[in-house]
């Protein structure tokens, strides 16, 4: 049988076993984590909903304690791997249907989870399957996907499975990112940088609270300061400057004087799309408050951060051909304890080493007299964009969707593929579709399901081909 016809056989029941995952509400739910259903019983569901079906296909099925599942057809030393997860984030407001009862308009499935990553999840099941039935999975081939549950929050499934699985797949796909491929994506490094305030001769305005943005790896849209002066006449002079500058909001209260700054949320992988309000309010603090004696709050942000993005105020602007300028989102502010503290997320480019961009830091922190604290950092992934793997996934996008013009892309957020060897995100979303896996009326068209099954049929055949040789 021709690929399109077992998928045009086989639409409904695609379309039914995503609608029947996407009701199934799998947000972390801590209130009923337990033994064997470490990220609550939602996203338990939704794994043993998956295995079961697999199961009934015929094909092989394993759970890691809850933390992933397995999914195997075919036998043999040599492994193609379909790395997915079953977890999503919170449905949010905004929705013109319930996000967790799939809904049919215009050929669009609408409902949270049927892009990321529950329907690019179903179309590789059928995707193997098909393989399977047409004799196509060779003597020493096995097909594996790996179904985590926690990828949207600390990835605490795929370090589970690493550590109890047997073997990791020799290549793999990852069906939750853009195609045609994304076989670049920038390091990570989660820091925080603080410094102290210096004692200074009484001022004549106090900085009573400052704080903004709730995540590092989120430009902030908001960010808040409340000033207590001298005199009432100085508090009325203050709210008159600042409310002259956009998107500053001042009031008064007396002597206090309470500012908002409204600035623009994105994710922190592109923050030149967004407005920090951050940086906005630390500018206005200076435009405003000089000779106030609040110099010492915002002299060193705005002397070694200021308005930019790249971090090149702060000696680590680099870049690179193959994924661009370094990115630098303080994500979260606050004045605690006489010290000011703020949560940064930097990504830098894939063929730097780590530790270049950390001494660049140091050296900046140093003579700022600021303190640095790594929390977390994720190294980079880079495959070669004319190795044989790439080449694969390419011709089989090309061939399905017939464009011939789409380059591989660099990306500033991380995918699963990090967590494979010889991993990249292939997919599910075309270079004309709008991102909304993380927004309000999240839907996958059934045109769109129908392509990408069939480029993940040619793709597992291309990469099949490939370790056999």
């Amino acid at each position: 049988m021709k690929a399109i016809e077992y998928i045009n056989n086989n639409e409904d029941k695609m379309v039914e076993d995503i609608k029947e995952l996407v009701n199934i509400p799998s947000v972390l739910d801590e209130e009923t984590a337990c033994s064997g259903k470490p990220f609550g019983e939602a996203i338990f569901e939704a794994l043993d909903c998956l295995l079961d079906k697999a199961a009934a296909m015929g094909m092989s099925t394993k759970n890691y304690d809850g933390f992933a599942g397995e999914v195997t057809v075919g036998k043999g030393e040599k492994i193609i791997g379909i790395l997915g997860h079953l977890d999503v984030v919170h449905a949010g407001d905004g929705w013109k249907s319930e996000p967790f009862e799939m809904k049919i308009v215009d050929g669009k499935m609408y409902g949270r989870g049927t892009m990321d990553d529950k329907g690019p999840m179903v179309s590789c099941l059928y995707a193997m399957k098909y393989l399977s039935d047409e004799g196509m999975i060779p003597e020493g081939v096995a097909l594996r996907m790996i179904a985590g549950t926690d990828e949207e929050e600390n990835w605490g499934c795929i370090e589970h499975y690493n550590r109890t699985a047997e073997r990791m797949p020799d290549y793999s796909i990852v069906p939750d990112g853009n195609f045609p491929i994304i076989n670049c994506e920038k390091g990570l490094l989660d820091v925080d940088f603080s410094y102290g305030l210096k004692e200074n001769t009484p001022a004549v305005v106090k900085v009573e609270r400052l704080y903004g943005g709730t995540a590092r790896n989120i430009v902030p849209s908001k960010a808040y300061c409340n000033l207590e002066c001298e005199t009432e006449d100085l508090a009325n002079e203050l709210v008159a400057k600042f409310e002259a500058i956009d998107r500053v909001y001042a009031k008064k209260d007396g002597k206090r004087v309470e500012l908002m700054v409204q600035g623009k949320g994105t994710h922190a992988m592109s923050p030149e799309k967004g407005v920090n309000a951050v940086s906005v309010l630390m500018a206005a603090l200076e435009q405003v408050g000089k000779n106030t004696g609040i110099e010492p709050v915002y002299e060193i942000y705005n002397k070694y951060i200021g308005m930019t993005y790249n971090g090149e105020k702060f000696g680590c602007g680099f870049e690179d051909e193959v994924s661009g300028k370094l990115t630098f989102n303080v994500g979260t502010i606050e004045l605690k304890d006489g010290r000011i503290n703020f949560g940064t997320s930097v990504r830098y480019p894939a063929t730097l080493e780590k530790e270049q961009v950390v001494g660049a830091m140091a050296l900046t922190c140093a003579e700022a007299g600021m303190e640095m604290t790594i929390k977390s950092e994720m190294a980079s992934l880079y495959v070669d964009g004319n190795s044989d793997f790439i080449n694969v996934l390419m011709d089989a996008y090309s061939l399905v969707s017939g464009d011939y013009e789409s380059e591989p892309i660099s990306l500033g957020g991380a995918t699963y593929a990090r967590t494979l060897p010889n991993a990249v995100a292939f997919g599910p979303l075309f270079p004309y579709e709008e991102e909304l896996a993380h927004e309000p009326n999240e839907f996958l068209s059934i045109d769109s399901l129908k392509k990408m099954t069939l480029i993940y049929i040619e793709a597992l055949k291309g990469l099949i081909k490939m370790i056999e040789r």
